[in-house]
């Protein structure tokens, strides 16, 4: 008889074993990378997350025989639903053994508090949101684990449709191979850039990094205004709160050549912001800054390979017109200055066809898959 028991967490202490669960998990996984434990730990407080604005959070810790064996949360995003004009609650956060009674037990839990809260959908895994980790990867967990992008155990899928969840979405991770597509087609996307700058009038600018503020406010509002509910599946504008959260975090680790302003005359029309991938450093770190791990961010830059697009946005008006393409390739010739040799893209949304198909036009390939899953509840 199993003496699995799955308990709401109330107590500091639970708090902290919900947050460190992942530790234990990914213990013998040689791709996972552990995040940095003190920006983790901000998400889960409602003082330093801007998520609890608009949001709230339920925790769950299953354990068997004493030991702690898995979680999840159960979450309300108001935004989402005031976005989409539905009762689609999410479930988030989830780790678990290799165990289907462990993850019935835990989803279970989650699904009774959407049905509390008066939703009639549970949407995940969405940690917290659409925004951040969103979907299950299903594929490809051999190659690394890219910063800021979902990675899971293998047996996470076979869990969710063992439960009974269903796959609503794919979302897609496109990787660049940048010295291959700059030999067979550098030249062309080279005419083709000074084709459509011409064309449209716009010229691309670097971040100031002394004016680090008033970019970031740029981008906020590039970003909302470019991404839609037409082809972005879930998405929800982010709040000022918490696009400067998220770029403060990135500060320390900004290339400002990596960061592209689209500008026709002195107006902003998109931006592009790429960053190394940082986890190729982290990995070694396992989520711990101190004592002297720090001094690798000034040692270890030159090391890293891969170019990460983090946003793409471009104005609804300038859209359709080469600009993402020349700006793909752009950042990627950049990269390849620098010593990367190649690029991910992600999350595209599979019926995203005005992003996906320049994507693959360029040279790009889908070399990761990830799955939105979803029951009625």
């Amino acid at each position: 008889m199993s003496n699995l028991i799955v308990k709401k967490v109330e107590t500091p202490k639970e708090l902290k074993r919900f947050i460190f669960l992942p530790w234990k998990i990914y213990k013998d996984d040689p791709v996972w990378v552990a995040p940095l434990k003190g920006d983790y730990k901000k998400i889960f407080d409602p003082k330093k997350s801007p998520f609890f604005l608009h949001g709230e959070m339920v925790y769950f810790l299953a354990t068997r025989d004493g030991e702690d064996v898995g979680r999840v949360a159960a979450i309300k995003n108001t935004l989402h639903n005031k976005t989409w004009n539905d009762k689609v609650g999410f479930f988030g956060f989830f780790e678990c053994i290799d165990d289907q009674e462990v993850a019935n037990a835990l989803l279970d839990a989650a699904k009774e508090q959407l049905k509390l809260w008066g939703f009639d959908h549970m949407r995940g895994p969405a940690s917290p949101s659409s925004n951040e980790d969103y979907g299950v990867l299903i594929d490809n967990f051999k190659d690394q684990h890219v910063l800021i992008s979902t990675y899971n155990a293998p047996y996470y899928y076979k869990l969710y449709l063992g439960y009974g969840l269903k796959g609503i979405k794919e979302l897609y991770a496109i990787r660049f191979p940048g010295r291959e597509i700059e030999a067979k087609q550098g030249e062309r996307l080279k005419r083709l850039k000074e084709t459509v700058l011409q064309r449209t009038g716009v010229h691309f600018e670097n971040l100031n990094m002394k004016k680090f503020a008033e970019g970031v406010k740029t981008f906020r509002g590039i970003f909302n205004e470019a991404w839609n509910t037409t082809y972005n599946h879930g998405w929800v504008p982010l709040t000022d709160a918490e696009f400067d959260h998220i770029t403060s975090s990135l500060k320390p680790i900004t290339d400002p050549e990596l960061v592209l302003i689209a500008k026709k005359d002195d107006k902003v029309i998109g931006g592009m912001i790429c960053l190394p991938d940082w986890n190729e450093v982290f990995k070694s770190w396992k989520g711990n800054i101190f004592p002297f791990h720090w001094i690798d961010l000034f040692t270890k830059k030159k090391t890293i390979k891969c170019l990460r697009v983090v946003i793409l946005g471009v104005l609804p008006e300038y859209q359709k017109k080469g600009l993402d393409v020349v700006m793909y390739h752009e950042v990627m010739r950049r990269g390849l200055d620098k010593g990367m040799e190649w690029a991910e893209a992600s999350y595209i949304v599979e019926d995203n066809l005005p992003m996906f198909k320049p994507l693959m036009n360029i040279g790009g390939e889908v070399y990761k898959t990830y799955k939105v899953m979803e029951m009625p509840i």
